[in-house]
């Protein structure tokens, strides 16, 4: 009986074995991991602010006595002149120069959380960007890309909505609120400070973060298991600008200061990096970010376009000694020609894995260009109300609606597909079957048109995509 008794052991023992390797296996095919849990973000939370309050700039007097030119990045040199607007005194630069040392020395020893191994999108929303975001996960899905999304919103009402429990979920998307994630003090970042900590505040290793007027016309996964994101872990975009930094921003990080051709200005409507190669370049950006509007955003770009965060990310990468690749090829405008006229409609970014071979350091056009891979409708954004009542969307002396991002030929050429046409299918989805179930827009109907946007949306695609078709 002690014998079978002891069989049976072995035997239950061997059978609890087989199952644990069974379901480890099983979760290793598919990725998944112990979650990260909301304790370990709310620790890692008080630890970032204690060490953002703790190297706090102090009272530090900027001043700006101009603005910085759009210097477009292709026509400087090496003796291009970097520009000066900045009023700040020596004191207050060895002010700040000495916090931001602390805070290095700090950050050099703060872990980041992430779910090892995994992958996704990372993007932040909030009311009346909320629709525009879906039409650009909609635009997502129709690439065929599985990737997991994350959505950083605002308020306890949209964690609450239709939206974020029902609809987005639906498309393996997940809203979260910074708060939520790193502490009470996080609901007081705005704007450009928020895409830095969202960053930190994801659950992905690798994060492709994309602004929520910015949408794929690609599946966007491969980037992550090729160069030059697997020798870098960090990937950014250039913007049609040169750097417009300060020569004081350079002093209080004490770095060299480069030509104005070593690098273009960063357009961060896309990024792609990982936290845990990254993860001092992070804390560098967040720490730039949460200082940024009366200190460092003024030092990066001296009131030059697009001044906020956009160039935080390639200057902690270089404080931190960290690679990074910017993408060669030049960012392009596409847009339509109005009476002569041209207007751009939006910025088209490419994929950085068929990016130059080049050792230049710098931007550079190339001959034969990557495929398209990211649009971002920076202005005009597609949301349909601010396009409807702007007027871009018909001439302005005939009335006469026309495409808003090149013709039919042009389109079709440039991205193997007519993408303003199925734009504007998804468009009329969300604004026709979505808008009464997604939060923040409360603006359908327009004031203007007592039937409303959805009509306007109808009207315009069939005078433009369904007339072509019939054609």
């Amino acid at each position: 009986m002690l014998r079978l008794q002891n069989v049976r052991l072995v035997g239950v023992g061997l059978l609890i074995l087989l199952t644990w390797c069974f379901w480890h296996n099983v979760e290793s095919a598919f990725g998944h991991q112990s979650l990260i849990t909301d304790q370990e973000f709310t620790s890692f939370g008080n630890v970032i602010y204690k060490a953002l309050k703790d190297a706090s700039p102090g009272e530090v007097d900027i001043q700006r006595t101009g603005q910085a030119p759009a210097v477009v990045f292709w026509t400087t040199d090496a003796a291009s002149t970097r520009p000066d607007f900045i009023n700040i005194t020596s004191t207050d630069v060895s002010t700040m120069r000495f916090a931001h040392s602390a805070y290095l020395k700090d950050a050099k020893h703060t872990d980041l959380p992430f779910q090892k191994g995994t992958s996704g999108i990372v993007s932040a929303a909030a009311g009346k960007y909320l629709p525009v975001f879906v039409i650009s996960l909609r635009m997502l899905r129709r690439t065929g890309s599985q990737l997991p999304v994350e959505i950083f919103v605002d308020t306890e009402a949209e964690m609450t909505s239709h939206t974020c429990q029902t609809l987005l979920p639906s498309m393996d998307a997940h809203c979260i609120r910074l708060e939520d994630r790193l502490g009470a003090w996080a609901r007081y970042l705005a704007s450009f400070q928020v895409k830095a900590f969202a960053i930190l505040a994801s659950s992905f290793e690798n994060v492709l973060f994309l602004d929520a007027d910015a949408f794929m016309v690609k599946d966007p996964a491969h980037v992550f298991s090729q160069g030059p994101f697997t020798s870098t872990g960090l990937v950014t975009w250039p913007d049609f600008w040169a750097s417009s930094a300060s020569q004081h921003l350079y002093e209080v990080t004490e770095q060299p200061i480069p030509a104005i051709n070593a690098l273009a200005s960063t357009e961060s409507g896309q990024l792609l990096v990982s936290k845990s190669r990254h993860a001092l370049t992070l804390l560098l950006s967040a720490y730039y970010n949460y200082y940024g509007p009366d200190k460092y955003y003024p030092l990066m770009s001296q009131g030059g376009p697009g001044e906020g965060d956009k160039d935080s990310f390639i200057l902690a990468a270089l404080v931190a000694k960290a690679p990074f690749h910017q993408v060669k090829k030049c960012v392009d405008t596409i847009g339509y020609y109005e009476h002569g006229a041209y207007h751009g409609g939006a910025m088209l970014q490419y994929d950085p894995t068929q990016d130059s071979t080049s050792l230049a350091p710098s931007v550079s056009t190339m001959d034969t260009p990557p495929d398209a891979f990211s649009v971002h409708h920076n202005i005009p954004k597609y949301d349909p109300v601010q396009l409807f009542d702007s007027g871009v969307l018909v001439d302005a002396k005939t009335g006469i609606p026309h495409r808003l991002i090149g013709t039919k030929e042009e389109t079709e050429k440039r991205f193997g597909r007519d993408i303003e046409r199925e734009l504007w299918e998804e468009i009329e989805y969300v604004t026709c079957e979505l808008g009464e179930q997604i939060v923040g827009w409360n603006t359908i109907p327009t004031s203007e048109d007592e039937s409303g946007t959805c009509d306007r949306v109808k009207w315009f695609r069939k005078e433009i995509f369904v007339q072509e078709e019939e054609v």
